[in-house]
């Protein structure tokens, strides 16, 4: 456990401690929260102003354990206070100095989509290290310093932290924090266009954090993403991935792929120019979670992973909730890949179901809208409207605030009118659901929380498939309002990939891991790059 001084804590971020008539008593801080109900013994609370000032809840945070508070008021409380002139800068500035005691690798993982995922894959590849991992998608300006101040700097031989933005200028701060030794970038997509108005934009913020690498460091991306100029122009040294048949690439190492299909599995061979070549099976992906995957073992040799140790976890590599599951229930056959959605990974979840839908059962296509999309929001679903393949039989439940979008460009299509129904919510869709035989596919963003539009056939049949039907956070106390900011840039990982932009369906899975097994012989022995 990680365990901070309180004249460190008071140097790093320019306070002052405030302590209890009559005390003197300093006892080390183990770790922090920002929640008033979320303490354990030697907690500071970090009391930030957001919806509600944290210094509200202060004193409940004490009676539920907390040792000491982070304030911009010097409260009077029963323990010491830390004042400070802005509670969230100040938290910030303590996960900087934290990672600088660090002295193992750190990844950084950011992309328009696919973080979690390809995060989860890599953590399981290396868990010989025990990594310290980012919880969820907690990867905001309050998800990362909490993630990062929960380094144990014995304990933990690397950390692999997530990186989330939903606006401009939001990832300097980040990247600061994490100063990556390795920062994978998944992929530059169409998300958050409603701030960032188009996608070049997204590109330069994504490309702040591994501009912000370690000394040294490195950053780890798709040879497609140095057509971006902030990219290309990195000072950093780059790792690219590519395939085996791209064209030669300038870069300091270059990992190249080739896949093969061997039945449910594919088959991954897998070289470092000039140097060894390797070979791992991992299970039938889309496209885009197959180009995470790559990522993953590139980072994870890039760790000092042996092939032997990859290759027996990539093999394992599993959906996370909501994340691309698929299941059988009844006379049906569910694809659910609603934990949240874009332009981008809509087209690479559609893609891998038409693919493994081609059996002649009609299909229902559950969709909802995709959020934060701006002025871009007509054209996107209207091409995926527009491109949505049609056979006799096939149904439409559309929800949100986008259904009539996603409508007319079906209509312009090849769809009729009578094979199409709107919904007003995800719950009014649920009978329509279930009386529907065939396969079935479900994708929208978060807001439309489509899980409430399937049977409980469906989610009994997801969960024994190793999901975990998501449900709504607690409602909190009326005495003690959560306190608890957003941890994550809006979720933004919609499960899957890139396609570009205007790209017909293809085919291909999307795939994540829920935990790691330990592997830890003879890990002080492995180089890494």
């Amino acid at each position: 456990m990680p365990f901070y001084k309180f004249d460190d804590l008071r140097l790093w971020t320019g306070g002052a401690w405030k302590m209890p008539e009559g005390s003197a008593h300093k006892t080390d801080i183990r770790g922090f929260s920002a929640d008033s109900r979320k303490m354990e013994k030697d907690f500071a609370f970090v009391a930030l102003k957001g919806g509600r000032d944290g210094c509200d809840f202060a004193e409940s945070a004490v009676e539920n354990g907390a040792s000491a508070v982070i304030a911009e008021r010097p409260l009077d409380l029963p323990v010491p206070v830390l004042v400070v002139k802005d509670a969230l800068k100040a938290f910030q500035s303590i996960a900087k100095f934290h990672r600088l005691r660090f002295e193992n690798p750190v990844v950084g993982i950011t992309g328009s989509c696919g973080k979690t995922s390809t995060k989860e894959m890599l953590a399981r590849l290396v868990a010989w290290k025990n990594p310290l991992v980012t919880e969820k998608n907690f990867n905001n300006e309050i998800g990362v310093p909490l993630t990062v101040t929960k380094i144990d700097l014995r304990q933990n031989q690397c950390a692999i932290i997530e990186a989330g933005v939903a606006a401009p200028g939001q990832m300097r701060e980040l990247a600061e924090i994490i100063s990556p030794d390795i920062a994978i970038i998944t992929n530059v997509g169409l998300s958050h266009l409603e701030k960032f108005g188009e996608i070049a934009n997204v590109a330069k913020e994504k490309a702040i954090l591994p501009a912000n690498a370690a000394n040294g460091g490195w950053c780890l991306m798709h040879s497609n993403l140095l057509s971006w100029k902030s990219f290309d122009e990195l000072k950093c040294k780059k790792a690219i991935v590519a395939k085996a048949d791209a064209p030669d690439i300038k870069a300091d190492l270059v990992f190249r792929y080739s896949l093969s299909e061997r039945g449910e599995s594919v088959g991954v061979d897998m070289c470092v120019e000039g140097g060894s070549e390797y070979f791992f099976e991992i299970g039938r992906m889309t496209q885009g979670m197959t180009e995470n995957a790559m990522l993953a073992i590139a980072a994870a040799l890039m760790l000092g992973a042996r092939e032997e140790q990859i290759a027996a976890a990539a093999e394992t590599f599993a959906p996370l909730p909501m994340r691309g599951l698929c299941a059988s229930a009844g006379e049906s056959l569910y694809y659910v890949d609603c934990y949240n959605a874009s332009p981008t990974s809509m087209k690479d979840a559609l893609a891998h179901f038409l693919k493994i839908s081609d059996g002649g059962a009609p299909r229902l296509f559950l969709l909802g809208s995709m959020a934060e999309l701006g002025l871009a929001a007509h054209r996107h679903h209207k091409e995926i409207g527009f491109n949505l393949p049609y056979r006799a039989g096939d149904r439409a439940a559309l929800v949100g605030e986008n259904a009539e979008t996603y409508k007319l460009g079906m209509v312009e299509s090849q769809w009729p009118e009578e094979a199409i129904e709107i919904f007003a919510d995800s719950a009014s869709a649920k009978d329509f659901v279930a009386s529907f035989k065939g396969a079935v596919f479900a994708k929208g963003s978060r807001v439309c929380e489509l899980e409430n539009a399937l049977p409980a056939a469906a989610l009994a049949a997801l969960d024994s498939e190793g999901a975990r039907r998501i449900e709504p956070e607690p409602e909190p106390e009326p005495e003690e309002p959560e306190t608890e900011p957003e941890l994550s840039a809006d979720g933004d990982d919609g499960g899957a990939d890139e396609f570009e932009d205007g790209e017909d369906f293809g085919d291909a899975e999307d795939s994540d891991v829920e935990s790691a097994d330990e592997n830890e012989d003879d890990e002080d022995e492995r180089d890494t790059i």
